[in-house]
């Protein structure tokens, strides 16, 4: 029996990874690290991960569980674990965990002697004003694009780090670059939360700019070949549809019988409303009903991949998007509270 670490397992694709690896890497044990047991214990679809035992603690601060004697026997670490946050008010935690925790994920993974695949993100390399756009493996950071957008900011650092701290003291890292990840099981409603407020017609307006997208039941297993693969390269990008946010609403509203917004409002616009509720949200000490500023400053992008070798390497092959969105939007009104029928 092999043992890996997967850090984020309570996580949208922490639950997928997990439900994946018996098909993809058997005689497999997954030691999921979780900040609390008693989170994993009232999920439902952890009951029959019979594989998976379960590690107390996080990866950010000097906490004792990294020398947790049932780690002794790891032969590979799969780090999920990062905090997503679209706003420049109160960022120090989110860098905390995305880059510091990942740093010491890398020193855990030169402790035991193991590789390492850190899950990062398309927005590193892959954000342009340009829609034909594409970023390959080798692309630069796109620094001075996203320097003002936190996450993605947060993650080029992580990246930049991870490789400075792996070199140095001998770790294989493997980096893994998806898009935004949708399909069934985002328990969390997090991923999944502008298709959300699409279905209880919670979207105002849209604006022009650009979404990319893949299913996560065809990232998880991708992400354990990498684990696992006899060559593994540096960087590995898993790209699949892009499209304009008009289109991936047009896409929406064909699979669920929701009518998408009808205004477009050019981003200057949208942006200064944007601008104004959170302001006046601050001032009142209430939830502003639009999204951060910076998710529209994100939003008028465009975000594309290439890859090169994930197909040939890691198996990875992206499915239609017409069924993507489907399986979603199904099991959203399957599970979500607001949405049951």
């Amino acid at each position: 029996m092999r043992d890996i670490l997967v850090t984020g397992a309570t996580g949208f694709l922490g639950r997928h990874v997990l439900e994946a690896l018996p098909s993809v890497l058997p005689e497999t044990r997954a030691h999921a690290l979780v900040r609390r047991r008693a989170d994993w214990n009232r999920q439902k679809w952890t009951g029959a991960l019979q594989h998976v035992e379960v590690i107390e603690g996080g990866v950010t601060g000097s906490e004792g569980w990294t020398g947790d004697r049932r780690l002794q026997n790891v032969t590979g670490i799969v780090h999920l674990a990062a905090t997503v946050q679209h706003s420049r008010r109160n960022t120090a935690e989110m860098y905390d965990t995305n880059v510091d925790g990942t740093l010491r994920l890398v020193r855990l993974a030169a402790q035991l002697k193991c590789r390492m695949v850190f899950v990062s993100s398309s927005g590193t390399v892959g954000c342009f004003e340009d829609p034909l756009a594409k970023a390959d493996e080798d692309s630069p950071y796109v620094e001075r694009t996203v320097a003002r957008w936190p996450y993605y900011d947060s993650k080029i650092k992580a990246e930049r780090q991870a490789r400075a701290l792996a070199a140095q003291l001998g770790v294989q890292l493997v980096i893994v670059r998806p898009p935004m990840l949708l399909g069934p099981g985002d328990h969390r409603f997090r991923s999944t939360g502008n298709i959300i407020k699409f279905l209880r017609g919670q979207l105002p307006f849209l604006i022009d700019g650009g979404v990319s997208f893949i299913d996560i039941r065809d990232a998880a297993p991708a992400i354990l070949r990498a684990l696992d693969h006899p060559a593994a390269r540096p960087v590995y990008h898993l790209d699949g549809t892009d499209c304009t946010v008009v289109e991936f609403f047009e896409l929406c509203r064909q699979v669920s019988g929701v009518a998408a917004p009808a205004k477009v409002l050019p981003y200057d616009l949208a942006w200064q409303l944007a601008t104004a509720s959170e302001t006046a949200g601050h001032v009142l000490k209430r939830k502003s009903p639009l999204p951060d500023p910076v998710v529209f400053e994100m939003a008028r992008h465009y975000w594309g991949l290439t890859s090169l070798h994930s197909q040939r390497e890691l198996g990875y092959v992206s499915r239609q998007p017409r069924q993507t969105l489907a399986d979603t939007v199904a099991w959203l009104r399957a599970n979500h509270p607001q949405l049951r029928k």
